[in-house]
């Protein structure tokens, strides 16, 4: 694997930063003959004389080179068991000709820094070509699979269509499209991948020779007139469990050590919700029907708290329960209807359990 291969993986900056900006062709396209007369003047016996060249004539040969990039900087969130999941590129030529570029998506089997740890492989994984350059994939109309005459200079976008395993448990697939340079000049049709002329030929001025340009700097040493980028694939999804227990914190005789479950006892519930992950769990709420046989006690309702094995090991907010209205300044809208208590969590992270507690007594 080429270094500039991983090191794309930092990012546009972190490249730009170790070897700057790669400039775009704008050079004297390939095959131009550049022509050119020497003259001479002199004199014979006082007369002025003329004398000219032949025209000494050479073809510009052929400097290849490309640019591949992954687009968004960030890996590409998905469902397991989705289908037709997009990751992005875009492919600039910077050839001095006109070329074909020829796009093979691939997977990685290796962990890499700031995209994951690859721990599954897509399904069906395809590459097709922005083919009204808006920058979005669209199903049934971008059905190129090569790159086709591009100019040079020009940037072309480039998608992997893939679809996830319906495998629980999975987390980050690694991607990567490999552009390969092939040659111009049939509009519609692929053309071959490009060979370097041989280091062992001499130029011939009247030959348009190929030189790989591709490895100009230190850090992309091998020229072979292809370039990697690499995606992921991260699984968003969440796994979300609520668990309940409770706990008698009084009754009228023992009071507060050692109470008993007796009518008169004042019963705390926690209820716990866990997310396994590996993706942020978002709109959570929670409702609980107080159970028969005892009295909500008004104003007890706490949200948003930590909860440790099943207990509330730290209360969250105390809830303004009644339903006359939403307290402004309550982040979870806690609320009691007289039959059941609800409270809305909002985003749960993963790992992180929340909780809500209430108390009822026993009648």
């Amino acid at each position: 694997m080429k270094l500039i291969h991983r090191l794309e993986l930092l990012g546009g900056a972190a490249i730009t930063a170790l070897i700057g900006t790669p400039a775009f062709a704008q050079e004297t396209p390939a095959g131009t003959s550049i022509a050119n007369q020497a003259s001479v003047t002199y004199s014979v016996g006082g007369t002025p004389q003329t004398s000219t060249s032949n025209t000494a004539t050479f073809l510009v040969d052929k400097k290849v080179n490309l640019a591949v990039a992954e687009v968004g900087g960030a890996a590409t969130r998905v469902a397991i068991g989705s289908t037709d999941q997009v990751t992005t590129f875009t492919v600039t030529n910077l050839t001095n000709s006109v070329q074909d570029f020829r796009l093979v998506p691939g997977q990685q089997t290796v962990s890499i820094p700031l995209l994951g740890t690859d721990d599954f492989n897509v399904n069906n994984m395809r590459v097709f070509v922005d083919s009204n350059g808006n920058g979005t994939y669209d199903a049934g109309v971008d059905t190129a699979t090569f790159i086709d005459e591009l100019a040079p200079d020009a940037t072309v976008t480039v998608f992997i269509v893939a679809n996830i395993p319906n495998t629980q448990g999975i987390h980050t697939a690694i991607v990567s499209l490999d552009a390969i340079v092939a040659a111009g000049g049939g509009a519609g049709t692929l053309g071959a991948d490009l060979v370097a002329t041989s280091l062992l030929t001499p130029d011939s001025p009247n030959t348009v020779d190929i030189v790989f340009a591709d490895g100009a700097n230190v850090l992309d040493l091998p020229r072979d007139g292809q370039l990697f980028a690499f995606d992921a694939y991260t699984i968003d999804t969440a796994a979300v469990t609520i668990s309940k227990t409770s706990r008698v914190v009084s009754d009228p005789y023992n009071l507060l050590v050692n109470p008993k479950a007796i009518p008169g006892a004042t019963v705390e519930y926690c209820i716990t919700v866990t997310n396994a992950g590996p993706g942020i769990a978002t709109g959570v709420s929670m409702s609980d029907a107080v159970p028969a046989n005892t009295t909500y006690v008004s104003n007890s309702l706490t949200v948003g708290g930590l909860g440790v094995g099943g207990q509330c090991v730290l209360n969250g907010t105390i809830e303004d329960d009644d339903t006359t209205g939403p307290d402004e300044s309550d982040p979870y809208g806690g609320s009691f209807d007289g039959t059941t208590v609800r409270a809305t969590f909002g985003s749960v992270l993963p790992l992180i359990p929340l909780t809500a507690s209430f108390r009822v007594v026993l009648n």
